[in-house]
């Protein structure tokens, strides 16, 4: 089962698209500007972006900042390389805030507001910090692949460039508990502030949620 769904941002022009594009590099090389990392729109800052994520173990802290970068290493089948934690990396940041633990199931209920935009970056911050989404195929603890032999490959070559293809998981393999959940933006032409949410799937609400929703 794939949870890495929620909200898409899509623009209906060329002028939005690339006043979109501006907000997103803008917010990205903004990491660590105190101006732009609270819950909600800074002077300077124009997108906002929240996800809702299950990881596995129980986050001890209440709220945690990660500020690991994130580069890129060699993986066979992926011919631009896998973006993992780095310290050589670009500067990324995460925001990270419990909202359910689950000491039973040992996993916990969390939502992230990011500020950078590096690919993968939820999956490679949260198993940075020794706690991955719950049902990721690829990212282990400490941000990196699972599969950390890279030489260990089958013997198809994979369609994207000729590369072998590694015999356990590629970025693009699902299962994760990940959702888009609210991105709240500037809008391009008329300035307006815009606030979407997407609906919860059922495995990333809470008790609370789930009851007001089934009483509903």
């Amino acid at each position: 089962m794939n949870l890495a769904l929620g909200l898409l941002l899509c623009a209906k022009t060329k002028l939005a698209k690339t006043r979109l594009a501006a907000y997103f590099a803008d917010g990205t090389s903004r990491v660590g500007d105190s101006r732009t990392t609270s819950l909600g729109l800074g002077a300077t800052r124009k997108i906002l972006k929240i996800y809702r994520a299950l990881v596995i173990g129980i986050v001890r802290e209440d709220r945690v900042t990660i500020n690991q970068p994130i580069g890129v290493v060699r993986y066979p089948g992926v011919a631009k390389g896998l973006y993992v934690a780095s310290p050589s990396g670009k500067p990324a940041l995460s925001k990270v805030e419990v909202i359910e633990r689950d000491v039973d199931k040992n996993c916990t209920l969390v939502q992230v507001e990011i500020q950078s935009g590096r690919p993968h970056q939820i999956r490679i911050h949260l198993a940075f910090i020794g706690h991955p989404l719950l049902g990721d195929p690829l990212y282990a603890v400490g941000g990196g692949p699972q599969c950390s032999d890279i030489e260990y490959v089958d013997d198809s070559f994979a369609k994207d460039g000729g590369f072998l293809r590694p015999a356990k998981p590629v970025p693009g393999d699902t299962g994760y508990s990940l959702h888009a959940h609210q991105v709240t933006l500037t809008h391009p032409t008329t300035n307006e502030v815009i606030e979407i949410t997407a609906p919860l799937p059922p495995v990333l609400r809470t008790r609370k949620e789930a009851q007001q929703i089934s009483m509903s």
